[in-house]
This record gives C-alpha cells, sequence and structure tokens, in this order.
C-alpha cells in the first residue's frame, strides 16, 4: 500500500480509542438514528450490520485523523448501508490481493452481508494462480507489497492482459485526486483508501460487469 503520514499518539490512548468506537458508533446508529440523519433513512437489521462493519473499517483503517468522540461520516455510512440493504450479491466472488489481509477483515465483512464471498491472495503470483482456476466478479488489490512497490499496478496489467478480465479496484492507504486519475488511465475501475468508498465502488463494479453480460 502507499504509506502515508500519520502522527502516531500514545500506544494506550489509540488501543483504547479501536477498541471502545465501534461500540459507541453503534449505540449512536441505533440510540440516535433520528437524529444522525433523516427518518427515510433509518436502518432494518442488514443496514445496521453494514453500518458497523463500515464504521470499524474507518476507525481501524485511520484511527489517528479523528478525534476521539466523532463518528467518521456517520451519515454517509448509514446512507450507504441503507441503499445497500436491499441489494443481494449472492454467488459473487471477489478476489482480495493483500500482504496483511487481516487488516480489510471489517471491509470484507461489510460486503460478505450482501453475500460475497472472498478468496485471498498476498502476492500478484498467488493471485494469478487463483484466477487460473476460479472467475471472479472483481479484484481488489493493495498497492505497495513487501515484495513489489508497485504491485497493484503489476497485477493490473497481468489483468489487463487476459480476455474477459474482470474490473480491478485498488485499495491504497493513501488516494489523492492524481492518484484516482493515474489508476484509472492505467484500466483500473477506480482508487481509494476510503472504506465507504470502496463498498460503494465494489457494488457498482460488480454490477457494471453484470451488466456486459
Amino acid at each position: 500500500m502507499r504509506k502515508s503520514q500519520a502522527r502516531r499518539p500514545d500506544r494506550l490512548v489509540q488501543i483504547v480509542k479501536i477498541a471502545a468506537f465501534p461500540v459507541f458508533a453503534l449505540l449512536a446508529l441505533v440510540l440516535f438514528k433520528d437524529k444522525i440523519a433523516p427518518k427515510e433513512m433509518q436502518l432494518d437489521g442488514k443496514g445496521i450490520k453494514i453500518s458497523f462493519y463500515l464504521l470499524q473499517a474507518a476507525e481501524h483503517r485511520d484511527p489517528t485523523n479523528k478525534p476521539p468522540d466523532s463518528f467518521p461520516n456517520a451519515r454517509d455510512i448509514q446512507a450507504t448501508a441503507r441503499r445497500a440493504s436491499s441489494i443481494s450479491l449472492q454467488g459473487t466472488r471477489i478476489l482480495w490481493v493483500d500482504d496483511n489481509p487481516q487488516n480489510e477483515e471489517y471491509e470484507r465483512q461489510a460486503l460478505g452481508a450482501l453475500g460475497v464471498q472472498f478468496v485471498l491472495a498476498i502476492n500478484t503470483a498467488d493471485a494469478l494462480a487463483q484466477m487460473s482456476k476460479l472467475q471472479f466478479q472483481l479484484v481488489i488489490t493493495d498497492f505497495q507489497r513487501s515484495d513489489d512497490f508497485s504491485g497493484g499496478y503489476t497485477l493490473l496489467e497481468a489483468i489487463k492482459a487476459m480476455s474477459n478480465p474482470p474490473p480491478v479496484i485498488i485499495y491504497s492507504s493513501a488516494s489523492t485526486p492524481s492518484y484516482e486519475a493515474e489508476a484509472r488511465g492505467k484500466g483500473a475501475f477506480g482508487e481509494t483508501n476510503q472504506p465507504e468508498l470502496l463498498f460503494n465502488m465494489a457494488i457498482d463494479a460488480i454490477k457494471s460487469r453484470s451488466s456486459e453480460r
């Protein structure tokens, strides 16, 4: 993944923030959903589950850039979860490529609530081996890996050379408009470092793939 600069708070404070945030976020969504978002955005059980995982993913991904008493994009995440509650992606298979796959557990759980199944790979060679055996509706890959500084682009080029390649999303630790434009210019469906944007982008990519058939 691309590395971004971040402050390094006291480790104990950071651990407490990470551990406590999802609990308070879920309580806020359930108890104060009328205040966080309009009534038409109220959530069913599936939507609450998606919101919970996306909130955890947002905090886990970059806990140092938010004050401890704030909820990252709670209104937008709730609206996203409500829209996604009516979507079923049963039978959809995503290849997720990252040399530290445990870092995206919450993002996969949010998409898993829609019925998505995942196959994990830790590098380009592993990913291509999986693609030789199985069909995927989408590939999500990190950008930088220990064995390849621009592994996301290496994989993207290999996939583009295939017949009927699936869309590829680059999920990096740093994202700017120039990074996004560069990734799209190279043929990626998109590039982001935000869990909520990744969630929406993945749904759009899968729908786009389905409409081509």
